[in-house]
């Protein structure tokens, strides 16, 4: 089973990213652009509550206004499968986040970001401190894009996001799950 589920990641990865490429290969203006997949792992910070996420999602951004500038403020858009794991075997959890990215270019092949974002989920797990079901992703994150052959626009995307997971009272337990999270990726950046 875990050897199925590992050949999966492996699939689903090469596919975000082909697909990802093919789409930034369509359009060739001098805004930024980013499309790519990350995957990671989160640690529930809630000492009561075992609650970690493994996260797979492709990641999208879109620089606003007309020219790329060395400060840049972007959309970006995160539609993501986890596998959770809880006091179950497994538990999953998908939606998508959305939020703003605020790069800061450093050099060519160096970017630093920081984003905050949200997105409707729905999870499987049934907490002692949340409800199953349809909750928000509130995300908080840092993190770094840098080049990795300064010829090909691909991207390592290293990120450290603060994650809480609630529904905003729709149903009880509503306390939320609070994790830590680190993610890595590969993005091509236009």
């Amino acid at each position: 089973m875990m050897k199925l589920i590992g050949n999966g990641k492996v699939l689903l990865f090469s596919l975000l990213l082909i697909i990802c490429d093919t789409v930034m290969a369509q359009d060739s203006t001098q805004k930024f652009k980013s499309a790519g997949a990350i995957v990671g792992y989160g640690h529930q910070i809630n000492i009561e509550t075992k609650y970690n996420p493994i996260f797979f999602a492709a990641d999208l951004s879109w620089q606003f206004g007309k020219e790329r500038k060395q400060h840049f403020l972007a959309f970006y858009l995160e539609p993501q499968f986890n596998l959770v794991a809880t006091v179950r075997p497994l538990d999953i959890e998908f939606g998508s986040n959305i939020g703003l990215r605020y790069y800061e270019q450093l050099s060519p092949g160096l970017y630093l970001y920081q984003m905050l974002g949200s997105g409707p989920h729905y999870i499987t797990a049934d907490l002692p401190r949340q409800a199953k079901g349809f909750i928000f992703s509130d995300n908080l994150a840092f993190g770094v894009f840098r080049q990795l052959n300064k010829n090909k626009p691909l991207f390592l995307n290293l990120q450290f996001r603060v994650r809480h997971i609630s529904n905003a009272g729709l149903k009880l337990p509503n306390s939320g799950v609070n994790t830590l999270n680190v993610l890595v990726g590969l993005s091509n950046l236009h």
